[in-house]
């Protein structure tokens, strides 16, 4: 169960604005945990070279003051008197933090212990979960020991509580619910003081509608995937404000999107429901490439940025079943638990093979998609990047695969400075927070990433990681290699007491 972040603030007193053999024992090294080193009450970087995102320009030779958590000054003036805390920015960059806008991290707890400080270590300030399964107060104590500096993370979004269509009816919507039913599902959640919803891919479209009307009347953010069996622009028209995974936006540039929504809508009504939907969607790919339009994509495009929708693509969730596999030498994969890496590996053992004219099917439908983002990038819809980590898909890691997106979105022809407002301003935007996030400007929080390169000149640069300040807390580079080190000592944790469960049972 999700929650927004603002209703978090509100619960916290705060106001509500806006990851052997039997009997063998793995050696585990002890690394003592990272303790989020204390806020500092000002700091000046120096003579640092500012990424202005918004214009995609760098402001050379400036001060950066920060003081209380907040930035105050961009410029030139630093404040008088000798103790202040400097931090030397010369021939280095400055960034605003970034933000991973769809990730799973808080699903477990077990999850979290891994993502949390990884994220941190990799420059990511902000992130927005959107698991489902957890209850509220689990949430609140993680989100109070990350504020209170107890414990080290990244800031929480949460999307909201996911309603979606199942064959069970005790824990969900039917398959076929009514207007009715979706509008009183979506407004007893809101009415426990949600601030955004979430949809899933197997509503009916009347439930939808239900959910959609009780959203615009709560004023809550509505997101999610779009339903199968509802036209995009039936969603963008009843509010849907942010689209994530690109795979149901290339179905709204086919010329035959009404008949195989349709088909979509009679499957999930008739009997075997989801199996007969999965196989329908299949037998589709081949008519959605065919039928592709590209003034259907424009004329998508447009509503998209009309209506201010914010499209998570989800690229890098793609490289799974594109065969774009890590290699063995990973240094992420040691920040893995055993388990899940061999979970990772079945699932690439199992993948059913392909002939060659299957993969180029593949392949043909992927870069339609690519290039269908790569256009509303250009044409200036909000993109909004996310990593998915967390999610089941394999190969996907907490901090590291946000980067992969980012450059993923590069490699579509986005410029860096695109790319860059995509893991930064955008999100901060589509979460109501481009006001206090995703920008380096006075009243901005104070959560930036210093570079060792101009990530202008190469996306990759946003790997070049020297210093992260979070919350007014500094944590430098031998502290970011300690969190990466913890998040390893965590997984090799979580290996042993799998296994010795395993070995129990």
């Amino acid at each position: 169960m999700n929650i927004n972040l603002r209703f978090l603030w509100l619960l916290l007193g705060l106001s509500c604005s806006g990851h052997l053999a039997a009997g063998q024992r793995p050696a585990v090294v002890v690394i003592p945990p990272v303790i989020a080193p204390p806020p500092v009450d000002e700091l000046v970087i120096a003579n640092v070279n500012v990424v202005n995102v918004d214009l995609g320009e760098i402001e050379l030779h400036r001060n950066v003051v920060l003081r209380d958590g907040f930035i105050v000054s961009v410029g030139q003036w630093v404040p008088a008197g000798r103790g202040v805390p400097t931090l030397d920015g010369t021939g280095k960059y400055l960034v605003p933090g970034l933000w991973d806008f769809h990730t799973h991290a808080l699903a477990s707890a077990a999850e979290e212990q891994l993502a949390l400080p990884l994220y941190v270590a990799h420059g990511i300030t902000s992130i927005r979960d959107v698991s489902a399964a957890r209850p509220l107060a689990d949430l609140l104590r993680t989100y109070q020991a990350l504020e209170t500096g107890e414990r080290v993370g990244p800031r929480i979004e949460l999307a909201g509580p996911v309603l979606d269509g199942s064959a069970d009816a005790s824990t969900s919507l039917t398959l076929t619910a009514s207007r009715a039913e979706g509008y009183a599902r979506a407004e007893a959640l809101m009415r426990t003081g949600w601030c955004s919803l979430q949809v899933g891919p197997y509503l009916s479209p009347e439930a939808f509608a239900g959910i959609a009307a009780a959203a615009r009347l709560g004023r809550v953010h509505l997101a999610g995937a779009v339903p199968e069996a509802v036209p995009v622009l039936d969603a963008i028209a009843a509010g849907q404000r942010s689209i994530e995974h690109a795979d149901k936006l290339l179905l709204g540039c086919s010329g035959h999107e009404a008949e195989l929504v349709a088909a979509r809508a009679t499957a999930l009504a008739g009997p075997r429901p989801l199996p007969t939907l999965q196989a329908g969607i299949k037998a589709q790919q081949k008519d959605i490439v065919a039928s592709f339009s590209p003034s259907r994509c424009a004329a998508l495009a447009q509503a998209l940025m009309e209506s201010r929708t914010a499209v998570m693509p989800g690229l890098v969730a793609h490289d799974f079943d594109l065969r774009h596999d890590p290699a063995p030498e990973d240094p992420r994969l040691r920040s893995v638990p055993a388990n899940v890496r061999r979970q990772w590996a079945q699932a690439a053992h199992d993948r059913p093979h392909l002939s060659a004219s299957r993969l180029t099917k593949i392949h043909a439908a992927d870069s339609l998609q690519r290039g269908m983002v790569a256009t509303f990038g250009l044409l200036g819809v909000r993109l909004v990047a996310g990593s998915d980590a967390g999610s089941g898909t394999p190969n996907l890691f907490y901090g590291g695969s946000l980067h992969d997106e980012l450059e993923h979105l590069v490699a579509l022809g986005l410029t860096p400075a695109e790319t860059l407002r995509a893991g930064t301003v955008n999100p901060a935007m589509a979460t109501g927070h481009g006001f206090d996030s995703g920008r380096i400007q006075p009243a901005y929080a104070a959560d930036v990433v210093l570079l060792n390169g101009n990530p202008l000149d190469d996306i990759h640069n946003l790997r070049l990681i020297e210093a992260v300040v979070l919350r007014g807390r500094l944590f430098s580079m031998t502290a970011l290699a300690g969190l990466a080190a913890e998040a390893e000592q965590e997984a090799a944790r979580q290996a042993v007491a799998t296994h010795a469960a395993t070995a129990i049972r």
